[in-house]
């Protein structure tokens, strides 16, 4: 069975909201992605978890590509793409990812909305 994993958000300013969440509502920072704008993975005591996604300077909006979605982790991803695939959900090739660190897709669900599915080499809860 699939577990939610996370669930991505748009800061302005990602640190301030970092602090926010963790200051106000007792998250914790589990992955410190650092570049520009940081990003960060944020935890409950659960295991579920909000990424913080930054707009990178110079662009004017924001890349709903990124965020805005549902995160589902699995177990075995080959075997969960295959599932989905066989429902007719079809992946975005251009976001997938297979390495040992992680393994990543995203699709729509049937109703349009983004969904990924993932497995890391580090859960973020650890």
């Amino acid at each position: 069975m699939a577990k939610i994993e996370h669930f991505a958000i748009y800061g302005k300013d990602t640190q301030a909201l970092k602090d926010f969440y963790v200051d106000a509502l007792g998250l914790r920072v589990v992955l410190d992605g650092g570049g520009s704008p940081p990003g960060y993975f944020l935890a409950d005591d659960g295991g579920m978890a909000i990424e913080i996604i930054g707009r990178p300077p110079g662009e004017s909006g924001v890349n709903q590509r990124w965020v805005c979605h549902l995160a589902f982790w699995v177990d075995d991803f080959a075997a969960a793409r295959s599932a989905l695939e066989g429902r007719g959900i079809v992946f975005e090739t251009d976001t997938l990812a297979d390495n040992d660190s992680i393994r990543t897709g995203f699709f729509n669900d049937p109703e349009g909305n983004r969904v990924q599915i993932v497995w890391r080499g580090r859960k973020l809860d650890a």
